[in-house]
């Protein structure tokens, strides 16, 4: 039987919320506007390294590290998301440096707590003269995990870098082929640029054209007049720019310029928007174009609709709203800034498909990776249609634009070459003689138009760019660790721990207290994972089979799981941890088979049932003197009630899932401007996944789950606390996951027999895995015959009771009988027999 539910893949489901306490995981940011974080590949891979069975020692190392193993593959990238997890920010205010410490701190914590069983923190400040971690070690070890090209702000976006697509298991194979293959043409097309074929000479003496466009006349819906618009303007005017036989329009208040008879863009068809602009010096926010109005409303509130492309950060964007007034939008990734005192090309592309993920971008020629994936507002409602002229410039004092275009379909990648080139080739066309430059500009021209391989190559890129595409919307993202390649780890000790008092500079160390690590590892976050598993290491195995055991027997031989120091609680039975640990190290980290020699011990298969004596001498059963008996976690408890019903969805893995939850759990806490302000429960089989799948906001974490001491996962958490309280039994009763699940089992015994005790065996089987006894249901019958009776005097409050969740009812003969049934089986969930391991 136990090798059974061992290789069930609802072993790694249930042993995963487990380590996802102490990895932090959770669906948002956790700090400030607490936005959307897509991070669930993550949680699958931690499901899948169970259920495979993936030894402790490189379940360690691929989560520590995985991006540093040579040749890594995807599934260990995907590990990395372990020290992604801790929570992030983006507030305007926040002071850089102490944001650095303290995502340094978290996870110096909880790498200390997780793998070594030490509050390591505690040496944050200063040397303590009895703990053995003194403050240098502390940044020293620190300093493994702060290496990295992560930012500190989060930018309130789903996929802050470092971040890898996770494709769809079924283009798993497909999308390394088409990733390399579009590397090989790119290649191809700019080294193509670079020579000259034998007919471009030819060509260019003869065959120069005139009146020449970049695309096809039907696609170029609109093109500004940009030196009719500066005729008699005062706030632009036409000028050389600062390349020479470029003339822009050159702003010289922050008024903007209205484009009278521009086309209005409609969000259910495609479009393209192109524009060539000088980027100003001063370091402020640019809007570039805009066609927008801000709508009054005195009951919602002012909002705005219509579109605008600006610069914020040095990073190029654009906003869409519609007439309800949200949004979707597209930015430059960070690593994708603009300089200022520069010529820019910019192309936004729109496919029509109201959805976030249906905008990309092209800098210069370049199709650039932005931010913004996976967003939860990304469905665009109503109109973007306007009245109002499109205003070219607004805010772009000491600015310019040399071309504005709007293309009634999607570019692809060589045309947004072809455009972002475009005003000097346009140049280069009316001039008789070729400079080098122009002679570069037009042979960009020539290989589009005129070159039947370059234009073979053109049309696999777009095809292939077609598959890419479709691909990144079928699959994931995920956060990851990135080494900085360019310095070695290293940290500044801090003076009393204050992020702006910097003290010498140590490099990434081990604790001193500890064994050294061998000269033969690499002294970086791989190293150190390996460290950790060193046989002469005498913490990690020791740690981890303790955590191991408090899973199974509700508390760890050392209670204290998280601290092994002097000031947490001794173990129970030494010998029983150091055999049981040596052990587990050498069968190699094999935790299948450690559970299961818990699960076959005559310790673990002992009766549950505490005796008098056993009460006073051993409480807490610490001496082992009975069986674990012990109120299950909050995930278990939802699900048990789930799958006694029938209810249960196994469905393994996938993006986290909204269930019931009373209304206004997310608004009472939520920042305007956080797409994760209002809650909007998911419907159908979404409603009865694992608990484990629910998805956490961490500033208002699932209701039903917080009161039964599930935590917010802002920190890493290796010990639960386990309460009893009111209201939880609120929970039970009165929640309607529970209250349809009552309802669903009782449907189910009402099918299952004939008669009240049948029925009743059905539902006991289901739950207690027993019939009752003689009193015991007598005391049912009794009840259920009271239920009866009442909802045979008030019909319109069975009707209620059946219609509670969102399955319904199937028909049944008699409505009063199975609201009885119903009461009668949310009466046994709320047995304490059901409710405990």
């Amino acid at each position: 039987m136990i090798d059974r539910y061992l290789a069930s893949p609802q072993y790694g489901a249930h042993r995963a919320h487990y380590w996802l306490d102490a990895a932090r995981y959770g669906d948002t940011h956790g700090i400030h506007v607490d936005n959307y974080r897509e991070m669930w590949p993550y949680r699958d891979w931690v499901i899948h390294a169970y259920n495979r069975n993936l030894t402790f020692d490189q379940f360690t190392i691929e989560q520590l590290a995985g991006d540093l193993l040579p040749n890594p593959t995807l599934e260990q990238r995907i590990a990395t998301g372990f020290h992604r997890n801790n929570v992030t920010t983006n507030e305007a205010g926040l002071i850089e440096d102490e944001y650095a410490e303290i995502y340094a701190k978290d996870r110096a914590d909880t790498t200390g707590a997780v793998w070594l069983g030490m509050t390591v923190g505690c040496a944050t400040c200063h040397d303590h003269k009895f703990d053995p971690i003194p403050q240098k070690d502390f940044y020293a070890l620190g300093a493994y995990f702060r290496n990295t090209t992560q930012r500190v702000m989060d930018d309130n976006i789903p996929d802050t870098p470092p971040i890898v697509l996770v494709p769809a298991l079924e283009d798993r194979e497909r999308w390394p082929q088409v990733s390399a293959r579009l590397g090989e043409l790119r290649t191809a097309m700019a080294k193509a640029r670079q020579q000259e074929p034998a007919a471009f000479a030819q060509w260019l003496t003869n065959a120069r054209p005139t009146g020449a466009r970049p695309l096809d006349t039907a696609s170029e819906w609109f093109t500004a007049d940009l030196p009719k618009l500066a005729e008699g303007a005062k706030q632009a005017k036409m000028a050389e720019s600062n390349i020479a036989g470029r003339a822009a329009l050159t702003f010289t208040e922050n008024e903007g310029l209205p484009v009278p008879s521009s086309p209005k863009l409609d969000a259910d068809q495609p479009f393209t928007i192109a524009l060539d602009f000088f980027f100003p010096k001063a370091e402020q926010s640019y809007t570039l174009a805009s066609q927008q109005v801000t709508v009054k409303d005195p009951v919602l509130g002012d909002r705005t609709q219509g579109w605008v492309i600006n610069v914020g950060g040095r990073v190029v964007g654009m906003n869409i709203w519609g007439d309800n007034g949200q949004n979707i939008e597209i930015r430059a990734a960070h690593l994708e800034q603009i300089k200022h005192g520069t010529w820019n090309h910019l192309i936004v592309t729109y496919d029509g498909s109201r959805h976030q993920s249906g905008l990309g971008m092209f800098l210069n020629g370049r199709a650039i990776a932005t931010q913004g994936r996976g967003n939860q507002n990304v469905v665009l409602k109503g109109a973007i249609a306007l009245d109002q002229p499109l205003l070219l410039g607004r805010s772009l004092k000491d600015g310019a634009i040399a071309d504005f275009r709007i293309i009634n379909r999607v570019v692809n990648e060589s045309e947004a070459y072809l455009l972002s080139r475009w005003t000097a080739i346009d140049a280069a066309l009316s001039r008789q003689a070729a400079s080098t430059a122009d002679r570069e500009a037009l042979l960009v021209y020539y290989l589009s138009k005129q070159d039947p391989a370059f234009g073979k190559l053109a049309s696999e890129l777009t095809a292939l760019n077609l598959e890419a595409r479709a691909i990144t919307r079928r699959g994931a993202i995920t956060h990851v660790m990135n080494e900085r390649m360019d310095q070695m780890p290293s940290a500044n000790i801090l003076f009393r721990g204050a992020y702006d008092q910097k003290r010498a500079k140590v490099e990434a160390a081990t604790p001193s207290v500890l064994p050294p690590m061998p000269a033969d590892l690499p002294n970086n976050r791989l190293g150190f994972a390996k460290w950790l598993m060193r046989p002469e290491n005498p913490m990690t195995a020791r740690v981890t089979a303790n955590r191991m055991w408090q899973e199974v027997f509700g508390i760890g031989i050392v209670k204290t799981a998280d601290d092994f120091g002097s000031q947490g609680e001794p173990p129970t039975h030494q010998e029983l941890l150091d055999w049981l640990a040596v052990d587990f190290r050498e069968n190699g980290w094999d935790m299948k088979r450690f559970y299961k020699q818990l699960l076959m011990s005559a310790t673990y298969q002992q009766t549950a049932v505490a005796t008098p004596a056993k009460l006073a001498k051993d409480p807490e059963n610490r001496l082992l003197s009975r069986g674990p008996r012990f109120r299950m976690d909050a995930e278990m408890i939802r699900d048990y009630a789930l799958a006694s019903s029938g209810l249960l969805n196994l469905k393994v893995g996938g993006p986290s899932v909204k269930p019931y939850q009373p209304e206004g759990v997310w608004e009472a806490v939520a920042m305007i401007g956080s797409n994760t302000r209002f809650y909007q429960r998911d419907g159908g089989d979404k409603l009865y996944r694992r608990s484990l799948y629910t998805f956490i906001k961490r500033s208002a974490p699932p209701a039903s789950l917080d009161i039964f001491n599930a935590p917010s996962r802002e920190s890493c958490t290796v010990r639960r606390e386990r309460t009893n309280t009111p209201l939880q039994a609120l929970v039970t009763m009165n929640d309607t996951q529970f209250m349809e699940a009552a309802r669903n089992l009782a449907q189910r015994a009402y099918v299952a027999a004939p008669v009240i005790d049948g029925r009743l065996d059905f539902m006991t089987a289901n739950l207690l895995a027993r019939p009752l006894d003689g009193p015991e249901r007598q005391v049912a019958i009794k009840a259920y015959r009271e239920y009866a009776a009442y909802y045979d005097t008030h019909p319109s409050d069975a009707r209620k009771l059946l219609q509670v969740g969102e399955k319904p009812t199937e028909k049944a003969p008699d409505m009063i009988v199975s609201a009885a049934l119903a009461m009668l089986a949310h009466q046994l969930l709320n047995l304490d027999e059901v409710l405990t391991k």
